[in-house]
């Protein structure tokens, strides 16, 4: 929970975030670090740019279940050669990914449910799926890193992040 701390210090939250209503309803694990990110935050965006998802959120394109749901789906049916490859490294397949976060570019961010969950690894995946980049850090590990800028992704724009992030629930409202 280090991690979180540290966040929260980095971008500290708004003061009223948006409800979110445990529905139970996840075929999947969340982590308790993103649990304690979203008690944290609520749903939304960091930095006008990347967009967090929890389970029950009020927006469907904020809501974890709905939005892994739809990124399975996608891969099925538009299958890219190298993500099995890397999948089965990890014995996984498309559909054991769990999607916790997107950017306004589409670059999707997928947990690698392997091992206990706090410690799930982080795939990057690139809009279109050209290219792939793996974190082995937690959701609230990555927003640190991705803020703080001592993680870089070439598959993400030079002016991100910004030199004072922030988060809102929805920062084009």
């Amino acid at each position: 929970m280090h991690e979180l701390q540290s966040l929260l210090a980095l971008c500290p939250p708004p003061g009223q975030k948006v409800a979110v209503a445990a529905t139970g309803r996840a075929a999947f694990e969340i982590p308790r670090s993103h649990r304690a990110l979203i008690d944290a935050y609520g749903p939304g965006c960091f930095d006008e740019f990347l967009w967090v998802f929890a389970e029950g959120s009020a927006r469907p394109g904020s809501d974890i279940v709905r939005q892994t749901e739809e990124a399975r789906q996608l891969l099925r049916d538009y299958p890219e050669p190298d993500l099995p490859a890397l999948l089965t490294e990890h014995g996984l397949t498309t559909d054991d990914l769990v999607q916790w976060a997107v950017t306004d570019n589409a670059d999707l961010l997928f947990w690698l449910p392997v091992g206990e969950p706090d410690d799930w690894p982080t795939l990057v995946v690139q809009a279109g799926r050209l290219r792939f980049a793996q974190l082995p850090l937690s959701s609230p590990g990555v927003l640190l890193a991705l803020l703080s800028g001592t993680v870089r992704l070439a598959l993400f724009p030079d002016d991100f992040p910004s030199e004072r992030p922030e988060f809102s629930a929805n920062p084009y409202a």
